[in-house]
């Protein structure tokens, strides 16, 4: 496989692959794509290696995310939005983090929408809400939620078991659909206040710096790379339907040639722009654990690469689609899912 970042191989790739389009129709990963995923502890990127995590840094994060999307882009979402999910271990209190990740195939889906009001009442709150898009939702553990508390409207973010909630499979999308974004909700329910947390590096209990990093710019940057992950597959699958079209028809050749014209020329941008990405993730990395504050200036860098990449990766894609026949139109052909996957994933609201 041509992987974004080859030194990475991805175990289990063709497995994961062979199972997307049972996924799709399912409408959730499948038992074997979920297997490789707990056998990996992709869900545990950022958990700490004595809760059972990998405990990897962020830019060795986001280069996996980005293979591993490479490979299918459903898995590679849902792996992104639940590894973020479970970042929050540095925020739990030892007792709660330790409760919560007690087998390998613990997985935290959530919202990050104020969607709840949490009642404060004796030992804890009393919480109503509900919230949407928790990819993952179908195999979660547990829920992730923020919520404003009544009476002084602050935000802070809880913690459900996935027995407290009520799912509603409401994914009706145009892509994505392996990766069960469903809505969530809860009524009345009553939570201890150690389920409540506050995503502040001001309120870290882990010392790990993957939890004092800018929570914004993490999140762009994990699901920037997702994109960028889709995208370079679907510039494999339209480059080997280019090559292998017909020119019979008069001016055929000529179109083919610029329909591979513009494929290279996307693959040079695409990797100009990754170029770029993980020049500016690096230095922000390694500015932040030596424990320097990151600057405006910084913080913008990684914020504006974060978004081009995105932006453009899905505007290369589809500036490609219409050269690629028939095939990229069929619903039921990879390049095709690959498409859908990507456009939806673009409407992701840190990327609008």
């Amino acid at each position: 496989m041509n992987y974004p970042n080859p030194e990475i191989p991805i175990e289990g790739s063709g497995a994961l692959r062979n199972d997307m389009f049972v996924a799709e129709k399912n409408g959730k990963l499948t038992p074997g794509q979920l297997q490789i995923i707990y056998d990996s502890r992709w869900f545990h990127l950022f958990v700490p290696n004595k809760y059972g995590g990998l405990n990897l840094s962020l830019p060795e994060a986001i280069r996996l995310e980005e293979n591993i999307s490479y490979v299918d882009g459903s898995v590679g979402w849902v792996v992104t939005l639940c590894a973020g999910a479970a970042m929050f271990a540095g925020y739990f209190k030892e007792d709660l983090a330790r409760r919560v990740f007690t087998d390998q195939s613990v997985c935290l889906a959530g919202s990050g929408k104020p969607n709840g009001i949490a009642k404060a009442i004796e030992g804890g709150f009393e919480i109503n809400g509900t919230w949407p898009y928790a990819s993952g939702a179908a195999h979660a553990t547990h829920f992730t939620a923020n919520c404003i508390i009544e009476n002084s409207g602050e935000i802070h973010s809880f913690i459900f078991s996935k027995e407290e909630v009520t799912l509603s499979p409401d994914w009706n999308y145009l892509g994505l659909n392996a990766t069960s974004g469903y809505s969530f909700s809860v009524k009345d329910l009553k939570v201890p206040a150690d389920r409540t947390f506050l995503i502040d590096p001001l309120h870290v209990y882990l010392p790990d710096p993957v939890y004092r990093y800018p929570f914004l710019q993490f999140a762009e940057a994990t699901i920037a790379v997702t994109m960028s992950g889709m995208c370079n597959y679907f510039f494999d699958l339209a480059g080997n339907i280019i090559a292998n079209k017909q020119t019979i028809r008069p001016g055929s050749d000529v179109k083919k040639a610029f329909a591979l014209e513009l494929l290279n020329t996307g693959k040079s941008k695409i990797r100009l722009l990754r170029n770029k990405f993980y020049t500016e993730i690096d230095r922000s990395w390694s500015t932040h654990i030596s424990c320097a504050a990151l600057t405006t200036s910084e913080l913008n860098s990684v914020n504006v690469t974060s978004l081009e990449l995105a932006h453009q990766a899905r505007m290369l894609v589809n500036e490609l689609y219409p050269y690629c026949g028939m095939e990229a139109a069929q619903t039921n052909t990879v390049i095709n899912q690959v498409w859908r996957n990507i456009n939806t994933a673009s409407q992701h609201t840190l990327l609008s």
